[in-house]
């Protein structure tokens, strides 16, 4: 009997649930340590209860709470189990949508450095110092050693044949 009322149950439920996927969903959140902006792309799946047809409430349940999380919080496990708990109850307390569900497919933190801190970070790394030191260390060898005369030798006796004189 309770095998019959949970298969019931599960297919009344499975009727009705929707399933709505957004892919590389892209948004700028704000970095704790530097407090500049930060691209994250996010691809979710949604199931619930008419999330198809309110698709537009679940965009903006997306935009309101992701902008309230650092960037560093969403690579954690913690804040992403977080967040999909936050976009559940906020779209049920706000637009008084049921979201079953929320997976994560896709999430990518991607900073925008600026032109100085690519430098900096290039100079710290001594990049450019390693290929001048390899750069010019070959030239001082070149200009150490003596030029080399790579022709071939020149053979001691003459090819050419002489008269009265006996060749091998």
């Amino acid at each position: 009997m309770k095998r019959l009322l949970t298969a019931i149950l599960l297919l009344h439920v499975s009727l009705f649930a929707e399933t709505l996927v957004l892919e590389h969903f892209k948004t700028n959140v704000f970095a704790k340590v530097d407090k500049k902006p930060v691209e994250v792309t996010i691809g979710l799946v949604f199931e619930g209860n008419d999330v198809k047809k309110n698709e537009h409430k679940v965009v903006d349940t997306l935009n309101i709470v992701i902008g309230s999380y650092f960037a560093e919080d969403l690579v954690t496990s913690r804040g992403k189990e977080l967040l999909k708990s936050t976009l559940i109850a906020y779209a049920k307390k706000t637009h008084n949508l049921v979201i079953d569900s929320v997976y994560i497919q896709e999430l990518t933190v991607k900073s925008n450095p600026t032109t100085q801190e690519i430098v900096d970070a290039i100079k710290k790394e001594g990049v450019f110092q390693q290929q001048q030191q390899q750069n010019s260390a070959p030239k001082q060898q070149y200009q150490s050693q003596p030029q080399l005369n790579l022709a071939p030798p020149l053979p001691k006796r003459s090819l050419i044949p002489e008269e009265k004189a006996v060749n091998f």
